[in-house]
């Protein structure tokens, strides 16, 4: 009877609620079981001390077994959070995978060392935009074996991008890129600035290009040569050589690097953009901007991440909005905030005002191509319609769709950095937006207009490239009476009332990144030009913005750059002409310390006899 009494407490044992809970039916079942063989085991032999102790150990067992569970649960969990969904066409069995941002080379390379070992085909390999790698997986059991690791922030499947060319069937001249600082066209304009052009490539001996370095990431090409023809005509619009030779581009002989990621089709992966965007970013201290000509619909968080890194560390993107006719900011990368994107028009003659009796299937001279994306996202529209330029096999070709006019934008980017070579993105993007025509300009029969038919309320700015030297700029002549002058703070005998003494020997300073200074005129006025004068600007470089009001509280940005650092005397500063009685100057510091340092401050409108149009771009 003893021992049918241990049977019964072991039984008892096993059903007992746990955690005032019941036990799960599995286990009960798995319970129920032993029991069974338990009973079998006593009458098939004698009954002994170890049986006894057979059925005692159950209960550890099955508590044992339900943790294992729980285990695997919560593992599951994890590895699901870190799979992240992405829309567009993924590429079977393709994956980006992301290190936590602790991660340091050797991390990666070890990582990635581990999945080739769990039987993952290791594609690139990330240490400068991103930190990871891409891989192809035969199964899922790998995939998971990978993100278990606690080392892995986020796995995403790989998907595909294309080109942005709409067909291959006068943009230069619209926004007056001959009379820019280099004056393309006139066979002296060169530009002393690195452009990547991220593609299928760039035609590598095409004389009218200037190729600088090349690369390729793409499997089964040896060379970042172009085989589509795509890069090339991006590469054409953006610098083509100032000779007498076929067109000319708008940053004219600058350095170009082909940075090879979409195949011969125009086709390409995410994984290839990103490891393209880890090669800019390693040579940041030698490429100013990159022209993306590419996308798709959708999100892409390793994509972005990689450009917001690069961007961080001093290069530019210009991205092509798109030929779809949608809203841009479902498109990648276009949608980015740390990009200029750009959307297209229309252009038939190379001037403003809707003139030229050439119509296009995709719309009339100076109007919003029909093709083009659009959107709160867009930054600048180009001209995009029946552009001349150059393609591979050292010849020239037409060309249509945003591709085209995101090169615009890209030739202007370098056009500013090479003349305020201090600027960051964010100061070039503001400079090029508040500095291009708007809906309000007046047509000057020449570039300087804006176009009709915009797809919605953004009016994004119409890219416009012309220097200071231009006879509009010359009309910005009438010196403003300033009735006061404050300041954020100043240091002790140095009031901003000293910027208006007619005195280089004195000045306003104040400590810190963001003190600024404000002219009042006592009355709203146009304005277009302000003249500022560095305590020691002959020797400093100076990083500020300059924003006007009509009512002393909202600012609007008109310009934004960096000072020569060559000059003690007044600089001038030309922007579109604005109506304003406030003229706020921000300095962000020097390039020696965060002090704010103006001797002299003038702000200019235009003559009596000067046209009424507003002025143009790149000062």
């Amino acid at each position: 009877m003893g021992f049918w009494k241990n049977v019964r407490d072991a039984v008892d044992m096993i059903k007992k609620p746990r955690s005032q809970g019941r036990i799960s039916p599995l286990i009960t079942i798995i319970s129920s079981t032993l029991i069974v063989l338990l009973f079998s085991n006593w009458i098939l032999s004698p009954m002994s001390q170890n049986s006894f102790f057979e059925a005692k150990a159950l209960r550890f067992d099955t508590t044992s077994l339900q943790g294992r569970n729980d285990d695997l649960r919560i593992n599951s969990h994890i590895v699901a959070k870190k799979l992240i969904e992405v829309t567009g066409e993924k590429i079977p069995n393709d994956y980006i995978v992301v290190l936590k941002n602790n991660n340091f080379l050797s991390s990666v390379r070890s990582l990635a060392g581990e999945a080739k070992s769990e039987g993952a085909a290791l594609g690139q390999i990330y240490d400068k935009a991103l930190h990871g790698f891409s891989m192809k997986v035969p199964n899922d059991n790998v995939l998971e074996a990978i993100m278990k690791n606690p080392d892995v922030d986020y796995v995403q499947p790989d998907v595909k991008v294309k080109a942005f060319a709409q067909s291959l069937p006068t943009g230069v001249n619209r926004v007056d890129g001959d009379l820019s600082s280099t004056k393309s066209g006139d066979g002296r304009g060169v530009v002393n600035v690195d452009i990547g052009i991220m593609d299928t490539g760039i035609d590598l001996n095409h004389p009218d290009l200037n190729v600088y370095r090349q690369v390729t990431f793409v499997s089964g090409t040896s060379s970042g040569n172009d085989d589509n023809g795509h890069g090339t005509a991006v590469a054409g619009i953006a610098a083509a050589k100032d000779n007498s030779q076929g067109v000319v581009g708008l940053a004219p002989g600058a350095r170009l690097w082909a940075i090879k990621v979409l195949d011969s089709n125009g086709i390409g992966s995410s994984s290839n953009i990103i490891k393209g965007i880890d090669y800019v970013t390693q040579h940041a201290n030698e490429i100013d901007v990159v022209n993306l000509s590419f996308g798709a619909v959708g999100q892409n968080k390793a994509l972005h991440s990689a450009i917001i890194k690069s961007v961080a560390a001093g290069v530019s993107y210009t991205a092509a909005a798109g030929n779809e006719a949608i809203d841009a900011s479902s498109v990648f990368p276009a949608s980015y905030p740390e990009v200029i994107a750009v959307s297209a028009i229309v252009d038939t003659d190379g001037k403003c005002g809707g003139i030229s009796g050439i119509s296009t299937t995709v719309g009339k001279d100076d109007s919003f191509a029909s093709f083009s994306n659009y959107g709160s996202v867009i930054d600048l529209a180009a001209p995009g319609v029946l552009i001349k330029t150059t393609t591979k096999g050292s010849s020239y070709t037409t060309f249509s769709g945003t591709s085209v006019s995101t090169p615009h934008v890209t030739g202007a980017v370098a056009l500013y950095k090479s003349e305020h070579p201090g600027a960051n993105p964010s100061d070039i993007r503001n400079a090029l937006r508040s500095l291009g025509s708007s809906p309000s300009t007046t047509c000057d029969g020449k570039g300087h207009g804006y176009f009709t038919g915009d797809r919605d309320k953004n009016a994004e700015p119409l890219l416009y490239t012309a220097s200071r030297s231009s006879s509009a700029q010359s009309g910005c002549t009438t010196n403003l009476a300033i009735n006061r002058a404050s300041a954020s703070g100043n240091q002790v005998g140095y009031p901003p009332s000293n910027v208006l003494d007619n005195s280089l020997s004195t000045r306003w300073s104040n400590l810190g990144v963001s003190s600024w200074i404000r002219a009042d005129l006592g009355t709203s006025k146009n304005i277009c030009s302000v003249d500022i004068a560095w305590w020691k600007g002959n020797e400093r470089q100076y990083k500020f913005a300059i924003a006007t009001s009509t009512d002393g509280t909202t600012f609007v940005n008109k310009f934004s750059g960096t000072s020569s650092g060559s000059t003690l005397n007044l600089e001038k500063y030309f922007f579109p002409s604005t109506s304003a009685r406030y003229v706020k100057i921000t300095v962000n510091g020097n390039n020696v310390n965060n002090y704010a340092h103006i001797t002299e401050l003038d702000v200019f409108g235009a003559s009596v006899s000067s046209p009424s149009f507003k002025l143009p771009l790149l000062p």
